[in-house]
This record gives C-alpha cells, structure tokens and sequence, in this order.
C-alpha cells in the first residue's frame, strides 16, 4: 500500500512538471569583440522577462529583454561607446520574443528560437546551448555570433581602429516558477 502511495505522488508530480509553467527570468549577457587592436567584452546583467514553458508540447513563449545601458566592460570610455552604439536614448532595450524552444533541459543541445529586436530592427534568431534542471530553476547558456551592420548600427572606433562586424554574444539565463 505504501508503494501505491509513493506511485500516485510521484504520477502526479510528474503531471505537475508536464504541465505549462510561467516562469521569470534573470541572466547575464556578455558581448565578445575584437578591434585590430585586441579584443575586449562587456557583460550586463540588467536582464527580465517573463516565458512560459509547456515541456509536453514542447513549447516556448515569452519576452525578455535587456537594458541597453547597463553594459560593463571595465572600461568607461569603452561603454560609452557601447551605448553610443546602440543609441540608448532612442532604443533602451533589446527585446528577444521567444517562439519556440527545440530540446529542453536534460535533452543535451537546446535551441531557443525567437524574433530579436535591437536598435529597431528585428530580426529572426537561433541560440544553440544547454539548458537543465538545477534547484527548481531552469538554467540555459548558450552562444550565437551576429553583424552590428545586421542591426543597423555603426561600428564604433577607437584612435581610427573601428571594432570588427561580427561580435561573439553568450547569453545565461534562470527561470524561476513564478
């Protein structure tokens, strides 16, 4: 009898994480450059947003998004350049829409799948990573490579020396059950 008990908590757990499941999240994004000079990264944790994720259908939806002028490189005259950039008076956030996850947390590679709007351009986006259950949460890090041209924006430069085009970004993300 106890063994039947153990079973029906377990059924019905298990029920429980099957079914959709909103979700807050926080994170970390770090940007990777290069100039002929060197090569540099800026990192921002001003990320929010809120998904839900319904791992029987194999679904993701919801919005994040990043304050634009909360990168941190170490270097100031390096982050004003950056918001500069991005021209944060006029844009303030990049905003990721996700529509669809592929893989999940344990399934090895995940892909969240989303439509990416910086600088007032969107864009269609794949972020290949990793995602698991850790503590309740649901922890993804992943990487993608993109053109600042692609969003529109100008290089910046440094003494005459303009940062390369294609730049490294590594996002890190926590959902937590809301």
């Amino acid at each position: 009898m106890r063994r039947l008990g153990a079973l029906a908590l377990l059924l019905v757990w298990a029920g429980a994480l099957a079914a959709p499941q909103a979700y807050r999240v926080s994170g970390e994004v770090v940007y990777q450059a290069r100039a002929p000079i060197g090569s540099f990264q800026g990192r921002n944790t001003a990320v929010s947003g809120e998904v839900v994720w319904d791992p029987e259908a194999g679904s993701l939806e919801g919005k994040v998004c990043l304050d634009l002028a909360a990168w941190d490189s170490g270097e100031p005259l390096r982050d004003k350049h950056t918001r500069s950039m991005f021209e944060v008076d006029k844009y303030p956030e990049a905003c990721l829409v996700l529509t669809g996850i592929e893989g999940g947390p344990g399934a090895g590679e995940t892909r969240l799948l989303g439509e990416l709007t910086i600088h007032g351009v969107t864009r269609p986006v794949v972020i290949p990573g990793r995602a698991e259950l850790r503590e309740g949460k649901v922890v993804f890090e992943g990487a993608f490579e993109t053109k600042i041209t692609d969003w529109k924006m100008k290089r910046p430069s440094l003494m005459g020396f303009k940062v390369r085009d294609l730049v490294r970004v590594e996002v890190r993300g926590e959902a937590v059950p809301k």
